[in-house]
C-alpha cells in the first residue's frame, strides 16, 4: 500500500492510504493504477468480471480463482489490497544487489548513459560495502524505448569487487554490447554472486589494512552519511545532473536533469 500512496501525488506529494479513505481512494483508480497489475494481469480480472479496484478489492477467492489465479496468489492480492505487507523483507544474506533507472527521456547518447552508469555503480558499490559484501558476478540490463526490445549481459570478475569505479569499469565494457542505434529508456546494474567482505591485508604487527582504493571509498561513505549525497562527487559529475536518489517511493520519479515543475 506504500507503494500505491507513492504513487498518487508525483513527485513531491505525500498522500496516506488507510481504513478511512482506502475505499474512497480505490474509487478514482483504474485496475493498472494498482502497483502489480499491468495490461496482461488487468485482461485476465476482466474475463471474472473485475473491472475495477473496487471490485478485485471485494471479490471472492472463487471469483479470483476465474482469472487463473491460485488459491495462495489471491491470498497474498487479498491482503495486499487492504493494506498488509506480503513481500518478503530485505535480510543480511541476500543474493544479489542492482540499481535500475527509468530515464523521462529515452536516450542513445553513450556520454549521458555512462555518467548514468557511474552513479548507479557507486549505488550499488555503496550498498555492498554497508553489508560487509563483496560479488563476482556483474550484470548489465536495458530496455529500450520507445521501441521494445531488451538487452542484458553479465560478466564473471577474476576476484570478488565492492567499489564503484569496479563495478562500473565492469559494466562499461558489458554496456558497449548494446545496440547503439536504439534508444535506451531503463539501464540498471547488478553485483551477485556475494561473499563476505574480505578484512584486508595483514599487517605483521598491526591490524588488517583494506587496499588504498577501499580505504578512499569508505572515507566517501562516511562524508556522504554525514553530509548527503551530494558532498562527493567524481570530477566527471561536477556540474551535471545531482545524484539520482535511493528512493522509498516506487514508480516514475523523474530523470535528475527534469527540473521540477511549480506547484502553485
Amino acid at each position: 500500500m506504500a507503494k500505491q500512496a507513492s504513487n498518487l501525488d508525483k513527485r513531491d506529494g505525500l498522500q496516506r492510504i488507510d481504513h478511512t479513505n482506502l475505499v474512497s481512494v480505490f474509487e478514482r483508480l483504474q485496475l493498472t493504477d494498482l502497483s502489480g497489475i499491468a495490461d496482461a494481469t488487468a485482461s485476465r480480472l476482466a474475463r471474472a468480471g473485475i473491472l475495477s479496484p473496487i471490485q478485485f478489492l471485494r471479490a471472492t477467492p472463487s471469483r479470483l480463482r476465474l482469472a487463473g489465479m491460485h488459491s495462495e496468489v489471491a491470498r497474498g492480492w487479498s491482503m495486499r489490497l487492504r493494506g498488509f505487507e506480503v513481500g518478503g523483507f530485505e535480510t543480511t544474506r541476500r543474493k544479489s544487489y542492482s540499481h535500475s533507472h527509468v530515464l523521462a527521456r529515452a536516450t542513445a547518447s553513450q556520454r549521458d548513459l555512462e555518467e548514468l552508469l557511474m552513479r548507479l555503480s557507486d549505488m550499488v558499490g555503496r550498498r555492498l560495502r554497508a553489508a560487509g559484501r563483496r560479488g563476482r558476478v556483474v550484470s548489465v540490463g536495458v530496455a529500450y524505448r520507445p521501441d521494445p526490445g531488451h538487452f542484458s549481459k553479465q560478466a564473471k570478475q577474476p576476484k570478488p569487487i565492492s567499489t564503484g569505479d569496479e563495478i562500473y569499469q565492469a559494466a562499461l565494457t558489458l554496456l558497449a554490447g548494446r545496440d547503439p542505434r536504439r534508444t535506451v529508456g531503463t539501464l540498471g546494474v547488478g553485483l551477485a554472486d556475494l561473499v563476505d567482505g574480505a578484512a584486508g591485508q595483514l599487517d605483521l604487527f598491526g591490524e588488517a589494512v583494506l587496499p588504498r582504493k577501499e580505504r578512499l571509498e569508505a572515507a566517501v561513505d562516511a562524508l556522504r552519511d554525514r553530509f548527503g549525497e551530494d558532498a562527493v562527487q567524481r570530477s566527471r559529475l561536477l556540474g551535471r545532473a545531482t545524484v539520482v536518489r535511493d528512493r522509498i517511493a516506487f514508480g516514475n520519479t523523474g530523470h535528475p536533469d527534469e527540473s521540477r515543475p511549480n506547484k502553485s
